[in-house]
């Protein structure tokens, strides 16, 4: 078979696990035909994002007129456009994209023909930078550690080292939203959720720490202005193993603040309330008893989002998406990819007003989805909606993922609940708790 700069161009895109294209076609991946650039980047985005049904990361592509190479796991990512001249420039550009582990985007210039007939020994000539290997001092196994996690580890397939090093140094784990389900919601090694609240420091321990290990952070998440006060290391996720090697493992449990258990007791009744309009962990709860195995929750930032990350009951990694930042459409891009690879999932929005509640961006994603016969199904939740009791949320859920055609709930949700959550864990402080449109 004759190689070319296109055919070595879809073997390395698929080593970093890209499955279709949006918008032009590239040799013999599936093409998802998009004509609106800006959708075709924004699936490309979400489609990295949320990465295999394991949790394992991988880009999305989109190629575009010029024609530029869009790879991404950043949903709203941003990266300066680099020309690439040869088939070697262009392979070197791939060895270490950003975005594998950490969501991250490249955008590539193919300043060249991608037709053009190459020699199979044509290759990169640049390889992957070696980080030399941490290993703490036994000596410090007296010391209060508590190990901070992003999405970064769930994507390395590293979270059995997160968990290893929690047990052997009995240190309490605490997770971005990104990172949700590295240790199950009821284990006593779950110190919650950072990067939410004011006051999370607090009600994850990190402020009491003595030593915060670092491993897969999104500083989109986690901005290092958050971090700043603690004594810190950063350790590659696939390097956690390695961390603690040679310590006795610790026969302790570690110990959650007061703060934790005062966030858990002003949660718990939520998930316990039968009301209608729904409490937001209620809903959350529904969402994650229904979703079934290699399913995943989708959901846009802002009201909705901030519950979900705040209170989705979370027993495995990447089962729940909300990104770092506010980009408008994630929510039905992402459940547009699940379609398109038949992955059960749930999408989650804001009722916004105006026409049927959803933006334009989101509107004109659905809009697609009926071109591509997928039967994406969105939630919202607001004010709106009908529901006879809570267990009829149940029934729709399943109405959802049974949908052969493009369908939209407006779902009863108490999402500005947030007067209590707010005594205990401070303001807000990660995307606007309303939406901005």
């Amino acid at each position: 078979m004759t190689r070319t700069i296109a055919t070595a161009l879809e073997e390395r895109l698929r080593s970093l696990g890209v499955q279709r294209v949006y918008g032009q076609p590239l040799a013999s991946l599936q093409h998802v035909a998009v004509e609106n650039p800006d959708l075709a980047v924004l699936l490309a985005d979400a489609d990295g994002r949320i990465g295999h049904h394991d949790g394992s990361g991988r880009l999305g592509a989109a190629l575009l007129a010029g024609p530029i190479l869009h790879l991404s796991s950043s949903p709203g990512g941003l990266a300066p456009l680099q020309r690439v001249t040869s088939a070697v420039e262009l392979l070197d550009a791939l060895v270490d994209p950003p975005g594998m582990l950490v969501p991250g985007t490249l955008a590539l210039h193919l300043d060249l023909d991608l037709a053009e007939v190459i020699a199979d020994d044509v290759g990169p000539t640049k390889q992957v930078e070696r980080v030399p290997v941490l290993t703490l001092e036994k000596s410090l196994s007296a010391l209060n550690i508590v190990i901070l996690v992003g999405p970064g580890v769930i994507r390395a397939n590293a979270v059995d080292g997160v968990r290893d090093f929690a047990r052997t140094s009995s240190s309490g784990i605490v997770t971005s939203w990104g990172a949700k389900g590295v240790e199950r919601w009821d284990s006593p090694f779950h110190f919650g959720t950072f990067g939410l609240q004011q006051g999370d420091a607090l009600c994850t321990g990190l402020d009491q720490a003595d030593l915060v290990i670092l491993s897969g952070v999104d500083p989109a998440e986690t901005p290092p202005h958050l971090t700043e006060n603690f004594l810190t290391q950063e350790v590659p996720p696939s390097q956690l193993h390695a961390l603690v090697a040679g310590w006795t493992a610790s026969t302790q449990l570690p110990q959650r603040p007061a703060e934790y258990e005062q966030l858990r007791d002003v949660i718990t009744p939520m998930y316990e309330s039968d009301a209608v309009p729904l409490t937001p962990p209620r809903a959350a709860l529904h969402l994650a008893g229904m979703l079934p195995e290699r399913g995943i929750v989708v959901a846009d930032p802002g009201a909705a989002g901030f519950w979900l990350a705040r209170s989705f009951p979370t027993s495995f990694p990447e089962n729940i998406c909300v990104p770092a930042s506010f980009t408008p459409g994630f929510a039905a891009a992402a459940a547009l990819v699940c379609c398109l690879e038949g992955r059960p999932y749930f999408a989650v929005s804001d009722q916004i007003g105006g026409i049927e509640g959803i933006d334009d961006v989101t509107a004109e994603l659905l809009e697609l989805a009926e071109q591509l016969e997928q039967g994406v199904a969105l939630q919202l939740w607001g004010p709106e909606g009908q529901l006879e009791n809570s267990a009829s949320h149940i029934d729709l859920l399943q109405a959802e993922l049974d949908a052969e055609h493009v369908r939209i709930d407006e779902i009863p949700v108490n999402v500005d609940a947030t007067e209590d959550l707010e005594r205990v864990a401070g303001e807000l402080i990660a995307w606007p708790i309303e939406s901005p449109y």
